[in-house]
Order: structure tokens, then sequence, then C-alpha cells
């Protein structure tokens, strides 16, 4: 099941929209698809606690959190993932939120993605991988005829590109090990707005 979790735009927008009354008009797109997630989100703020009305099509979903929780913009990201995710109906929970600060190379990728990526640093060649920021994170990668290992290049964006390159020698998981810091680094530099939200 493709698991969909919106982009760093939209909970940047969240995180904006949660202190505020109001309807706010969403079309956004999720970070693994290309499919659209068009919602209306009504905010209506209390003395102790907010209530969030998601609108989307001809469902309505509400949720009340209260004012001391310092997270609410998440709370609410998770519950609109949820909803996208076919999840409400079930009651199966969302899964937590991966705070940025906290995430590990173990963190960073799901399964597909590191067998993916694995299979890069044995043959080399390029890949496009989407990891939570606004655009696809590419990477290729050489594989070094003199000793064993790699020479890979990763670029996070396209508009505004931040971009490590670096060549390491050991056998592949040395190397695949050093990929994972690299691509972590990479992406904990071209969030820092995200981190603040």
């Amino acid at each position: 099941m493709n698991r969909f979790s919106l982009t760093d735009k939209t909970l940047r927008l969240l995180a904006a929209q949660v202190n505020l009354n109001g309807t706010f008009h969403h079309s956004c797109s999720f970070k693994n698809t290309n499919l659209p997630l068009i919602f209306v989100l009504q905010v209506e703020r209390g003395s102790s606690h907010t209530l969030f009305t998601i609108v989307t099509g001809d469902e309505k979903h509400s949720l009340t959190v209260s004012d001391t929780n310092k997270y609410k913009h998440q709370v609410l990201a998770d519950f609109i993932e949820s909803i996208a995710n076919g999840r409400i109906d079930t009651a199966e929970s969302a899964t937590p939120r991966v705070h940025a600060e906290s995430v590990d190379c173990g963190q960073l990728l799901d399964t597909y993605q590191q067998e993916q990526l694995n299979q890069l640093v044995r043959q080399g060649g390029s890949l496009k991988l989407d990891i939570g920021l606004d655009e696809a994170v590419s990477l290729a990668v050489h594989r070094t005829q003199s000793r064993k290992g790699i020479t890979a290049i990763l670029v996070a964006g396209d508009s505004n590109p931040r971009t490590q390159c670096f060549t390491t020698y050991g056998d592949d998981q040395h190397s695949f090990n050093r990929l994972l810091q690299s691509l972590d680094h990479l992406v904990a530099s071209a969030t820092p707005a995200a981190l603040a939200a």
C-alpha cells in the first residue's frame, strides 16, 4: 500500500494556519505520488482547544486539539494523512510523525528505498528519491575501478539545489552506510525552515 504523506510546504502552511481562525483551501500533492488532495480546512479556536474540520469531496472529518499541545500542526498533518490513507474509518491510528531532529539513517528511508539504495551501491547508476523534501533528491553513484568503493553525487532540489559529492573506499556495506550518512546531512541542510516549524 502506498503511504501518502504531506510535503514540507504544506506542513509549513498548516503550522501557520493552526494559529488562525478561518477557512483555508488546500490543493496539495503528496510526497510520494502525483495525485493531489483537495480539501478545505476550517479552524475554530476556542479558549482552551482548537477545532479542525477537514472537508474533502463529500466527506467531513473533525478533530479537536488542546491549545497546550505545541505540535498542533503535526497532529493535524497526521490526521489529514490518515484521511488520505483511508485509516479514519478503520480507526487505525496514524504512525507517529518522525521529528526531523531525531531522524537517523535507518528512519530516513523506508524499506523499499533502502533496497533501491543498496542496489545503487552494488551496481552504480542514478536514482531519484522522494524523502520528504519539496523536491526529490537525485543520486548518481559510480563504482570505482582502482579500489572497491563508490563516487557519489547527491542533489536536493532543482530551483535552489544543494549538492554533495564524495568518494569512499571499502565494501558495499561501508559504502551504503556512508551514502546514508551523506543523504541524512543533505536533508538536514536542505530543511532548516521545516525544522523550525
